[in-house]
């Protein structure tokens, strides 16, 4: 069932019997059980409303360690009025991330009700923040010195592509980062795409790395044009569903780049499980290349020569040696 998010339910976070463990999981306030879907056929709004609160109420944890664990700053792309109403909606960046001239790390989610922060509010509820926010890619990202921005484009009443084209026109394309990397969920892929058939030019120039996810972008039906195609093919990597191990290469004619297992079948969960493989492949793609040292090949005739020369000079300084 999908829900819309946008508007919290009468039913207040207080009033919410779950909450969330240290180790970021949502268990029943009396029970301690974890969450469990419940679908009422005797009524139906009351369902909808407690899954709207549940959104929520994830929703605000996940902004509150953004926030206040993790030190990121909310920024507002655009404002209607004086007031705190905001028409663009708003991303979370590491503080001085548009200063900071090493890497930045851009996160897109997929389309629908996920706020930012998180990959799938699904995932938060049943398995946890570790599997279903974007939480641990920028620790991740954080303890790697890297700078981060979180996308949002499912709120501020642009669509997805809108959204991700107007934070790389405000942002990113004016940041001092020397290295762009994105990690792009679903629809997030498919917005990417769509960014990069417009922009096609100053990505070339800036961004050296793309993971797909789970991707929804596909080529035959996104103008991306020769060049574009010949770019994703050389600096992204997509990973798609698959029971085989993670990080394993599959076939895929769609991609246009080199595509590997996620190790899961599970598309809400596949950021989590790919985490590490997505890492290990923006380091190796990133790290500076050794210069080849310089030494000579000697083959088999400069190996003959230099013998014959040592020979011949060992008999010249014999015969030095009886004429004395």
């Amino acid at each position: 069932m999908m829900l819309e998010c946008s508007e919290p339910s009468n039913q207040t976070s207080s009033d919410f019997p779950y909450f969330f463990t240290e180790d970021g999981q949502l268990c029943h306030r009396d029970t301690m059980k974890p969450y469990q879907f419940l679908f009422k056929l005797n009524d139906v709004h009351g369902t909808v409303r407690e899954h709207l609160t549940l959104c929520h109420c994830i929703t605000q944890h996940v902004c509150s360690l953004l926030e206040n664990k993790l030190k990121l700053v909310k920024v507002h792309l655009d404002k209607r009025t004086q007031s705190d109403d905001y028409s663009l909606g708003f991303v979370y960046m590491s503080p001085g991330a548009l200063n900071h001239n090493g890497t930045l790390m851009v996160l897109i989610q997929d389309k629908g009700t996920v706020r930012c922060g998180v990959w799938s509010w699904r995932a938060v509820a049943h398995e946890g923040l570790d599997r279903g926010s974007q939480i641990p890619y920028v620790r991740c990202a954080l303890e790697e010195s890297c700078a981060v921005l979180l996308m949002n484009p499912n709120e501020g009443g642009l669509s997805p592509e809108e959204h991700v084209c107007l934070v790389w026109e405000r942002f990113v394309s004016k940041s001092a980062a020397e290295r762009i990397t994105v990690v792009a969920h679903g629809y997030g892929g498919l917005a990417f795409v769509h960014l990069l058939c417009h922009q096609l030019e100053e990505i070339c120039q800036r961004m050296w790395v793309v993971a797909l996810i789970d991707s929804s972008h596909n080529l035959w039906h996104q103008p991306l044009g020769a060049a574009g195609r010949d770019w994703l093919k050389a600096h992204s990597r997509t990973w798609i569903l698959s029971t085989k191990p993670t990080n394993r290469p599959v076939g895929s004619l769609k991609a246009g780049c080199r595509t590997m297992s996620a190790g899961t079948q599970c598309h809400e969960t596949a950021p989590a499980v790919c985490m590490e493989a997505v890492f290990r492949f923006f380091a190796k793609v990133m790290r500076p290349k050794a210069v080849p040292a310089a030494f000579g090949i000697i083959t088999r005739s400069r190996s003959f020569r230099r013998s014959n020369l040592s020979r011949e000079a060992g008999g010249t300084n014999d015969r030095n040696n009886n004429t004395l």
